[in-house]
């Protein structure tokens, strides 16, 4: 018996892993775009996976299902900000810092602190709801 996992996350997936629980058992981890074939010892029984930082997922699955992990709407716009903040700080950088973020305060100064506080309410917010859900393909 078995079931085939794949995970289909965005950039925030790369930086940690995701432990899969079968029936309250730990049966493997995935990776960003990874997809497994994982041994389940019932015929049906509860998938769930586990991450610091987040709250679990968890749905009933049976012997053959195709299941794949995706992103909630909440994971989306989190990965949005996120490249957004990094991209706005990578080009604007060095006029951030120069004018001393907040000592100087101007236009580009006011983007990166909304930006950065934007991205830490999501962070928070991620740990009160899921970032990631299971789908059944089948």
């Amino acid at each position: 018996m078995e079931i085939t996992v794949k995970r289909r996350t965005w950039l925030l997936g790369i930086f940690m892993p995701v432990s899969l629980e079968f029936n309250g058992k730990t049966v493997a981890s995935l990776y960003v775009y990874q997809e497994k074939t994982v041994p389940i010892t019932a015929e049906t029984g509860r998938l769930k996976y586990t991450q610091p930082l987040d709250r679990s997922h968890q749905i009933q699955v049976k012997d053959g299902d195709t299941v794949t992990l995706k992103e909630t709407k909440l994971g989306l716009i989190s990965n949005i900000i996120f490249m957004i903040t990094v991209i706005y700080y990578i080009v604007m950088g060095q006029e951030i810092f120069e004018s001393g973020f907040l000592n100087n305060i101007n236009t580009v100064s006011v983007i990166a602190f909304i930006l950065l506080l934007i991205l830490v309410i999501l962070g928070v917010l991620t740990l009160f709801f899921n970032q990631y859900k299971f789908v059944i393909e089948n």
